[in-house]
């Protein structure tokens, strides 16, 4: 195989399904809240006209970790205290919470 050529047994190019971390189109479909299941369905149904015209699952495999990363995120207990340190993060503040100044 020369250097130009991509194996496409890559990680990147593995499409994830089920478990926590690789969410099926269709528990995105279910769970995913109205503006951004509208989204998902447009990015999801033109990675697949894609792939019916080139024959490559690429689109889709591309597509997909954003979005089940987005219902992984959701689903985290954790998503509360993940969502301040994203917020402090964008405004400039520290995100280690031992630095937050308050006793949480």
């Amino acid at each position: 195989m020369d250097e130009q050529t991509t194996d496409p047994r890559l990680p990147q190019h593995t499409i994830g399904f089920g478990g926590p971390e690789h969410a099926t189109p269709a528990e995105l479909r279910t769970e995913l809240p109205d503006d951004l299941r509208m989204e998902f369905e447009e990015e999801y149904q033109a990675a697949l006209n894609e792939a019916n015209v080139n024959g490559s699952l690429q689109a889709l495999a591309e597509m997909l970790p954003p979005w089940q990363g987005e219902l992984a995120r959701r689903r985290s207990p954790d998503r509360p205290e993940m969502e301040e340190t994203i917020r402090r993060l964008d405004t400039g503040l520290p995100a280690d919470r031992a630095q937050w100044g308050d006793p949480g």
